[in-house]
């Protein structure tokens, strides 16, 4: 709930919206970006980073969203730890993103340029949307 009301304001706040490109594309997406979502697609890497080698998409189809966007009053550090815990997962996740074009075009159109070796997670619906996760 909380996620929901921080990216509900960051909507209604002039010059913000574009904070998280997730609202670029029309239609509904079938999973908001979430604190949770984050976290369980930590989890998930080396599945994610087996679909994003093998599964053709457009930038079109991928949101980029920050990280300190859903972040709400949520602790930090249950990201840090799956980060170290799945660091080899990512870096190769990382390497992924860096040889698909889709996602540096998607990664580049996001306003703070994120690069492939800032993304930390990636969650791909069975229905082709994709949420690309950064911290910068």
């Amino acid at each position: 709930i909380v996620a929901a009301a921080v990216c509900a304001a960051a909507c209604l706040l002039p010059g913000s919206a574009g904070a998280q490109d997730t609202l670029q594309r029309p239609g509904a997406l079938a999973r908001t970006p979430s604190y949770a979502s984050l976290i369980a697609s930590l989890a998930a890497t080396p599945a994610a980073t087996e679909k994003v080698s093998n599964r053709t998409v457009t930038a079109t189809d991928i949101r980029v969203v920050d990280v300190t966007t859903i972040m709400g009053s949520e602790s930090d550090e249950p990201i840090k730890a799956a980060l170290d815990q799945h660091k080899d997962a990512i870096a190769a996740l990382r390497a992924a993103i860096g040889k698909n074009m889709a996602y540096t075009v998607a990664l580049a159109g996001h306003k703070d340029k994120p690069e492939a070796k800032d993304v930390v997670a990636v969650d791909i619906l069975d229905n082709g949307d994709v949420l690309v996760y950064f911290k910068k």
